[in-house]
């Protein structure tokens, strides 16, 4: 797809022409297993809630005088399911590849803890780095925000949030397979992305739970896709795959941030990606190296925003789902 020539208008990249280096993979693997994770609790209004920091091998001793950039990572799973450790090897992959020291908070979830409660902790959680930077041994003010489907949603909301609340910004956000609109309404759109119906339902079901209340589902840090004001949120990246219920949405959200003049770049996935690069790591391992990419770019530029970044092309892996 082409990416525009003038001003913030949304980059898709059709990932299609490029084969990911073996080497390059099976290195991040081992680096990743052999990241080194230290677990910590922080209080999140009346809460506690477990922060995992996933360290790259060797970190710090191995890696000079200068502390590495962190990412803020947000699982999936619907704002009811899901959690840090599902997430690990991604985490770790994470950590060796960008590199970066990954925070990943155990965020709370519905029904028992609705909306806000998860933002909330995601913002904490942050707000808790930018505080022991150097405790963590982390870059305080260079980081960016990743996350997968519910993981997504939550990242936008604290992007929101920091700018709201008058905190340092964050680099650039990499928003995996996002969810930003409870009504569903690019999900049941017609045509060949048309989402099926137990699927609609399913996702119905998880907004109920996460917002239980008329007010929360149209709160700008619920329904990323209509909220009025996104201008001022960090460069973003979008992963949708070609074949997937959430790609509509995705596309939609890409377009709408361009549209506030947001420097966004969509990436359209070859194929599918079974229930998601958590889930179906090792047959998604093109989305991460991309997503790596993005970040080591975005990370080394510091707040350089300009969408007119080259477009890196990429081959489906021959284990891709089809």
């Amino acid at each position: 797809m082409r990416a525009a020539s003038q001003g913030p208008a949304p980059r898709q990249t059709d990932m299609t022409a490029r084969t990911p280096s073996r080497a390059a993979n099976s290195s991040s693997a081992a680096t990743g297993a052999a990241a080194r994770v230290t677990r910590h609790e922080i209080a999140s209004g009346d809460r506690a809630i477990a922060v995992h920091v996933c360290y790259p091998a060797g970190y710090p001793s191995a890696w000079g005088a200068h502390p590495l950039p962190w990412l803020l990572y947000l699982h999936a799973g619907g704002f009811v399911d899901g959690g840090v450790e599902r997430a690990a090897r991604l985490t770790q992959s994470l950590a060796a590849a960008v590199p970066a020291v990954v925070v990943a908070p155990e965020y709370s979830l519905a029904p028992d803890h609705p909306f806000p409660a998860a933002p909330e902790d995601a913002f904490n959680t942050t707000e808790w780095v930018l505080r022991n930077g150097r405790k963590l041994k982390v870059d305080k003010h260079r980081f960016a925000l990743v996350g997968e489907e519910a993981g997504g949603n939550l990242a936008i909301a604290v992007a929101q949030m920091l700018r709201d609340r008058g905190l340092p910004a964050p680099v650039a956000q990499w928003l995996i397979r996002p969810v930003t609109d409870p009504c569903l309404q690019h999900a049941s759109c017609g045509g060949a992305g048309k989402v099926p119906l137990e699927t609609l339902q399913r996702l119905a079901g998880y907004y109920r739970e996460y917002l239980p209340t008329p007010a929360a589902s149209v709160h700008p840090y619920a329904a990323p896709a209509h909220a009025m004001r996104l201008a001022g949120l960090p460069a973003t990246l979008i992963q949708v795959a070609e074949a997937d219920a959430l790609r509509p949405e995705g596309e939609a959200f890409g377009r709408k941030l361009a549209a506030c003049g947001v420097a966004t770049e969509t990436q359209i996935m070859a194929g599918a990606c079974g229930a998601g690069v958590e889930a179906s790591h090792d047959r998604c391992q093109v989305w991460v190296e991309e997503g790596a990419r993005y970040l080591r770019a975005r990370l080394a530029a510091g707040d350089d925003a300009s969408p007119q970044a080259e477009r890196h092309p990429v081959d489906k892996p021959a284990d891709m789902a089809p």
